[in-house]
């Protein structure tokens, strides 16, 4: 981790898969915390009957360019070259668009066939890609039509979601996308079950439906179940299930239509974890709700919260990023992890950290 250039620390963005925790860098490294999409290589002997121990220890990618963008997936990342191509590193049972059974990588490999990439998302075995033009591209398993697109293969290579209209930003469920077209317009297909999809109803659809918002979308972000969005006024909008309150309403089982949640000021970002969502307000100023068990609110406790609340401790936060069971916030000094640290995903000593803690100081 020694490295003489002073832009080593300056962290640009950060992103939270199931049990990893990714930093990108300005100098277009990237460290990360946690499991398999972190950088991690597990032994290649590991003990008998017993898994690879996890380390609190953050790790450098081993990455061939430097990259402008990252998301962290389920055991997967994805990165964006300065070249706009995507490279994929990580771990899969289910294989990686189409191209083996499972696969493992140690270093990140290119995809080829995705060039003028500008974002990317990882998920659970799905994964989206959009480039300069506002095409998106899915790839990974297509139960319940999460793919968006036709496709005979189970576990398909990108392809083009040829029905949706030039998008800007793009969520993934489990088994299920929402995407923000340039126009704030927002679509949403696949699983469906718990009305996550905000289309009035529990069936799932094979291709992007239009979700009747009533106002433009910033940005979206799905958790397992249930999807929170942003207005482009800093309303927030959530629907799907709500068993541990991740829609910040006390009154409800789930909701299959967009439903406002009460906050004090306006909220610039959202994100998602399994069954919790978490708010950025203009102010920067974070809100919590939802299922707690891990500590992963930020407030000190395990006990799960209906109504949005303030997370203490933490001011002046840039960016924030939500992953399974654990949480991190950017601020102008450090990064700060909260929930779980079964995997070292916060890169602190304890097994579990319920309060917001820095576990990496910034030059």
């Amino acid at each position: 981790m020694n490295n003489s250039n002073t832009d080593f620390h300056v962290v640009t963005s950060l992103c939270c898969g199931r049990d990893h925790t990714l930093a990108l860098l300005a100098n277009g490294k990237v460290i990360g915390w946690g499991g398999d999409g972190s950088g991690r290589v597990a032994p290649d002997t590991p003990g008998y009957c017993s898994t690879f121990k996890a380390s609190t220890r953050a790790v450098e990618v081993n990455l061939r360019q430097p990259l402008v963008a990252v998301a962290a997936g389920y055991g997967v990342s994805l990165g964006i070259t300065a070249r706009d191509e995507v490279a994929i590193w990580g771990a899969s049972v289910a294989g990686i668009g189409g191209r083996h059974d499972a696969i493992a990588l140690a270093t990140p490999q290119l995809l080829a066939d995705l060039k003028g990439v500008r974002s990317v998302i990882a998920g659970e075995f799905l994964f989206g890609a959009i480039d300069a033009a506002g095409t998106l591209y899915t790839w990974g398993l297509n139960s319940e039509g999460a793919l968006g697109r036709p496709t005979d293969a189970i576990n398909a290579g990108p392809g083009t979601v040829r029905t949706l209209p030039p998008a800007s930003g793009l969520a993934l469920g489990k088994g299920y996308m929402l995407a923000v077209a340039r126009d704030g317009m927002l679509y949403g297909w696949g699983a469906n079950a718990a009305g996550q999809l905000g289309l009035g109803h529990l069936q799932s659809v094979a291709t992007p439906t239009l979700v009747r918002m009533g106002s433009a979308i910033r940005a979206v972000a799905a958790g397992a179940t249930h999807t929170i969005a942003v207005t482009a006024t800093g309303k927030v909008l959530t629907w799907g299930s709500n068993h541990h309150g991740q829609l910040g309403r006390p009154d409800l089982a789930y909701a299959t239509l967009p439903m406002t949640v009460a906050l004090p000021e306006a909220v610039q970002s959202v994100a998602a974890g399994m069954h919790f969502s978490l708010a950025l307000a203009a102010s920067g100023t974070v809100y919590a709700w939802g299922w707690n068990g891990h500590g992963q609110l930020g407030l000190n406790d395990s006990a799960d919260r209906r109504v949005a609340t303030r997370v203490p401790g933490l001011g002046q936060v840039r960016a924030i990023a939500a992953g399974e069971t654990h949480a991190a916030a950017l601020t102008a000094s450090a990064l700060i992890g909260w929930g779980s640290n079964a995997t070292g995903q916060i890169g602190t000593a304890e097994h579990k950290q319920l309060r917001p803690t820095p576990f990496l100081a910034l030059a």
